[in-house]
């Protein structure tokens, strides 16, 4: 059952990578990616891939702080620091969780460098709809550290 569930996930990879399975939800308005770890508890990150989703999210947070993650599909370093991203949004439950995968889309290429965004990953941090930070790489204590110097 394990080879078949492997099986199963390779598949999804290969056609997520090329654009097959994924295509309409990475274009669906704020699409909730939940993820699963070893304790089986859901990460709710959402994917916005234009500036009305990122408009739209930031409005919707009021005071609350909201964490952007900018990455691409093809960086080790985003792909690495992803699952932490995830166990972040897991533990800090009144942050927003937002992913923006640059080439995903071209509106989500335009929102991203819209942003400044120069390096992958890149994580910038708003409140009350004005940005208050950004981290540059995968510095998963840099990261933890600018969310609760700003909750």
């Amino acid at each position: 059952m394990n080879k078949v569930l492997a099986f199963g996930l390779l598949l999804l990879a290969c056609a997520d990578a090329f654009g097959v399975a994924s295509t309409q939800l990475l274009r669906s308005r704020a699409a909730v990616r939940p993820v699963r770890n070893a304790r089986q508890t859901a990460a709710v990150v959402i994917d916005i891939s234009s500036t009305d989703e990122f408009n739209d999210a930031l409005e919707s947070a009021g005071d609350s702080l909201v964490v952007i993650d900018y990455s691409t599909s093809w960086c080790g370093p985003c792909k690495i620091i992803a699952p932490k991203f995830d166990e972040l949004s897991e533990q800090y439950k009144n942050v927003a969780f937002l992913k923006v995968m640059g080439d995903s889309s071209p509106e989500a290429d335009k929102l991203m460098r819209s942003q400044g965004v120069r390096a992958l990953p890149s994580f910038h941090f708003w409140k009350n709809k004005k940005q208050v930070d950004s981290v540059s790489g995968a510095k998963t204590q840099a990261l933890q550290d600018a969310i609760e110097a700003h909750m």
